[in-house]
């Protein structure tokens, strides 16, 4: 026990390194080369999941904005990089040594030049002060601390790569972000922007917020939550306030015009889904490049993720997922399906629109599951239909499990339209324009006024001012 202890002690001493923001002395348990090591590494894992948005003039936008933050950061001598990903999602995260991500969904819902740089101002904060450093090597103490205590007591040792990789890219702790909101307001005030940008991000995140809180009560479902940029805060964050108060104050300021510089740049991005992960048109899903179509009921809802496509009912008590692997093997649906689930019972052949596939019961822990599969061409798409825990009413939802199943189809005249997906427009608000008469003739599905409002920073209720430019989807 004393040569764990002894080893306990030895790296919590030896961890400790000068804090390029404070000066004191911090626990981390890496190096600065360890620590780029490692963010190249988990670099290459995200891009993975979700690629790059394919535009290479507002990539380098971004960057451009970016570098000129980071070289008035406390760790200018880094190479910072910036990447703009394909994902809906509204987030921005940092991982260690100068990797720096904004999804274009979060991109798409800011109005200005200030607010982007707001938000790159907040991630290279947390990369400046080795946040997730410290979080990675306070995991890896506790760790070895457990695992000590394992050996000694003659049980087996835990996972300390699973543990630390998820402190790696777990959220921040409020005083982290809030040095995070100190750093970043110090950057894009000495490079002009205004340090109150952060509240208007703030804003934007806060109406994200109580839009989904709404909508989820509407559906008897728990509202998502943005993790992330700004996630610890407040609406109305007195210390953020103090924070930006004492920014303004300490440096001269000379304003940019960075609205209408902003909507140039990001008009034409894409809103919501791409054309390469699939669209949802309301009820219905279109994918181009694998010529598939797939529709649900009206309440259900449709979650399109980089791994598989899920349809859920109402309050998201059913459940029907779906998968795609490749066709190893030549071999009919039947004897795919006995190889995968050997226990399934009251099976059957399927043809679905020339397709063909077969489909079955199973019990997976103790549960009722409706599998199917359906070959096409040298894929397989695997279907699996499951209730969550608690809920008995599998016969009533096994029949909306194969009513969906059955929809699967490629693509026609129609489908290959809407396959296309949506796209952000400039517009000048004329006279007589409302944002209730702008929703009527927009292509976005589900809330078109909400959504329009909560693009352009005017919800629940702010009015549209002649003269102004606002952003529409097309």
């Amino acid at each position: 026990m004393k040569k764990y202890l002894f080893l306990v002690i030895y790296l919590a001493v030896s961890g400790c390194s000068v804090n390029p923001v404070t000066g004191k002395q911090d626990f981390v348990m890496m190096s600065e080369n360890q620590e780029i090591a490692m963010g190249k590494r988990y670099h290459s894992q995200v891009l993975q999941q979700i690629p790059p948005y394919q535009d290479v003039e507002l990539q380098a936008y971004v960057q451009r904005i970016g570098d000129s933050l980071s070289t008035k950061s406390h760790r200018p001598n880094l190479v910072y990089r910036f990447t703009i990903l394909d994902s809906p999602d509204i987030n921005a995260f940092a991982l260690p040594g100068g990797y720096i991500y904004i999804n274009r969904g979060l991109m798409a819902y800011l109005s200005s030049e200030e607010e982007l740089a707001a938000v790159l101002g907040h991630e290279i904060g947390h990369v400046t002060a080795r946040h997730s450093v410290r979080q990675y090597s306070q995991s890896q103490l506790l760790g070895i601390i457990s695992t000590a205590i394992d050996i000694t007591q003659g049980r087996s040792a835990g996972n300390l790569a699973n543990l630390a990789s998820g402190a790696l890219l777990s959220g921040y702790g409020r005083e982290m972000e809030l040095e995070a909101d100190d750093l970043g307001a110090q950057y894009i005030a000495q490079e002009g922007y205004s340090p109150q940008g952060m509240f208007n991000v703030l804003s934007v995140l806060k109406d994200q917020e109580i839009y989904s809180k709404t909508q989820a009560e509407k559906r008897g479902q728990e509202p998502r939550s943005y993790h992330g940029v700004f996630a610890s805060h407040p609406s109305n964050d007195k210390r953020l306030k103090e924070i930006l108060e004492a920014v303004t104050y300490s440096f001269s300021i000379e304003q940019k015009e960075s609205a209408s510089n902003y909507l140039n740049k990001i008009e034409g991005m894409v809103y919501g889904d791409s054309e390469q992960s699939g669209v949802r048109r309301g009820n219905e899903f279109f994918h181009s490049e694998l010529d598939l179509y797939f529709s649900s009921p009206d309440d259900w809802e449709i979650i399109n993720t980089p791994q598989n496509l899920i349809f859920t009912s109402p309050k998201g008590e059913a459940i029907l997922q779906v998968n795609l692997e490749d066709l190893n093997f030549r071999e009919s649906p039947r004897a795919y399906m006995d190889r995968i689930a050997s226990n399934h019972y009251q099976g059957k052949e399927l043809n679905i629109n020339g397709f063909v596939g077969y489909t079955a019961l199973s019990n997976r822990s103790g549960r009722t599951v409706r599998l199917a599969i359906i070959f096409k061409e040298k894929q397989i798409y695997q279907f699996i239909g499951y209730l969550k825990e608690g809920v008995d009413l599998f016969n009533k939802y096994d029949l909306t499990f194969l009513k969906i199943i059955k929809t699967f189809d490629q693509l026609d005249i129609r489908g290959k339209k809407l396959s296309k997906p949506l796209r952000i427009k400039n517009y000048i608000v004329k006279e007589g324009d409302t944002y209730s008469k702008l929703a009527k003739q927009s292509k976005i599905h589900y809330n078109p006024e909400d959504q329009l409002r909560l693009l352009n920073g005017d919800f629940p209720d702010d009015q549209l001012v002649v003269g102004e430019s606002i952003k529409l989807v097309q």
